[in-house]
C-alpha cells in the first residue's frame, strides 16, 4: 500500500497545480458595452410636419413671388418714361423684362397650389386641434396668394396686350404701299401713345383686352393657374381693384393697380406670420428634455 501512495499524490498534485495554470492562461470576459445615452426622444405631430414639408417650402415660394412682383411698377415707369420720350427701343425693353417675370410667378403659384392641395396635410374635415391649426393656415396663405395672382393678372394682361398689338400693326407699312393709304385700320381709333405719362397710351389691364359680349374679365389663372387645381376662393377680380375696369387702362393705372396689391398682400401676410410664428413654438414645446447623460 505504500509505494502505491506516491503516484496518487503526485496524480493529485498534478491535478492542483493544472488548475491555477488553466485559469491564468484563460482570456478574460468582454466588458459588456455601456448603453448610449438618449438625447431626446420626440413624436413628430401632424403640425410639425407639415411645418416642415409643406408650409415652410410655400412661405419661401411666396416671398419669391413678392420679390418678383416689387421689380414691376419700376418697370412700368420705365415704358411711360419711354413712350413720353418716343423710344419704341426702351419700350420694348420694358416689355421684355415685364415678360421674364411672367414664367416665374406662374410657376411659383402652382407649385404653392399644388402644396396646398394635399388632402394628406391638409384634411377637408378636421379631426383635432392641428388639424384645425392646418387647415387657418391653409386659409391665411390662399388669401396671401390670391394678391399674388391679381399681380400677376395685371402683369401678364399688360404683356400680352402689347405683344398682340405689335402682332396686329406688322406688316402695315406693306400695305399702304399697296394700297395707297396713309394710314394703317384703326390706327385712327389710337391715341397719341408720345402725349407723355398722363396721356400713355390705354392698354390691357386683363387678358387679351376687353372682351366682345362679355362683362367677365378673362383672368390670366382661369386659362393656366386653374387647371386641374381648385380654384382659390379668395380670388380677386382685377376690375375690382381700385382704378382699373375692364377694357383698356392707362399705364398710369395699371402701375396704381399693382402697388395695392402689393398692399393687399402685406396686409394677408401680417397675420400669417404669426400663425407660422404661433405653430412653431407650439412645436417647439414638444421637444423632449435633453438627457442628463453627457
Amino acid at each position: 500500500m505504500g509505494p502505491m501512495r506516491i503516484p496518487l499524490v503526485a496524480i493529485v498534485l498534478a491535478g492542483a497545480l493544472a488548475v491555477p495554470a488553466a485559469a491564468a492562461t484563460a482570456p478574460a470576459p468582454t466588458p459588456t458595452p455601456p448603453d448610449l445615452p438618449e438625447i431626446y426622444h420626440t413624436i413628430t405631430r401632424p403640425l410639425c410636419s407639415a411645418l416642415a414639408t409643406t408650409i415652410r417650402p410655400a412661405v419661401a415660394l411666396m416671398m419669391q413671388n413678392d420679390a418678383t412682383i416689387a421689380k414691376s411698377p419700376p418697370l412700368f415707369g420705365d415704358y411711360i418714361t419711354m413712350s413720353a420720350a418716343g423710344s419704341d427701343a426702351g419700350k420694348d425693353m420694358s416689355i421684355h423684362r415685364l415678360n421674364n417675370l411672367v414664367t416665374p410667378l406662374v410657376q411659383n403659384t402652382l407649385a404653392i397650389q399644388k402644396l396646398l392641395e394635399d388632402p394628406s396635410i391638409f384634411p377637408p374635415n378636421p379631426k383635432n386641434e392641428d388639424d384645425k391649426h392646418l387647415l387657418e393656415l391653409k386659409d391665411e396663405m390662399l388669401k396671401t396668394l390670391a394678391t399674388q395672382q391679381a399681380s400677376l393678372d395685371i402683369i401678364n394682361g399688360f404683356v400680352e396686350t402689347q405683344q398682340l398689338g405689335e402682332m396686329q400693326h406688322e406688316g402695315f407699312g406693306y400695305l399702304r404701299a399697296i394700297t395707297g393709304q396713309t394710314t394703317a385700320p384703326g390706327e385712327n381709333a389710337q391715341p397719341n401713345i408720345n402725349q407723355g405719362a398722363q396721356q400713355a397710351q390705354p392698354v390691357g389691364g386683363l387678358q387679351g383686352g376687353p372682351q366682345s359680349g362679355s362683362q367677365t374679365p378673362q383672368a390670366f389663372d382661369d386659362l393656366v393657374l386653374q387647371a386641374g387645381l381648385q380654384p382659390n376662393q379668395y380670388e380677386i377680380d382685377p376690375t375690382r381693384i381700385p382704378g382699373l375696369a375692364v377694357g383698356y387702362n392707362q399705364i398710369g393705372k395699371l402701375k396704381e393697380g399693382l402697388e395695392w396689391t402689393q398692399d393687399e398682400s402685406k396686409k394677408s401676410e401680417a397675420p400669417l406670420s404669426q400663425s407660422i410664428v404661433h405653430a412653431a413654438k407650439i412645436c417647439g414645446a414638444q421637444l423632449g428634455n435633453p438627457s442628463p447623460k453627457p
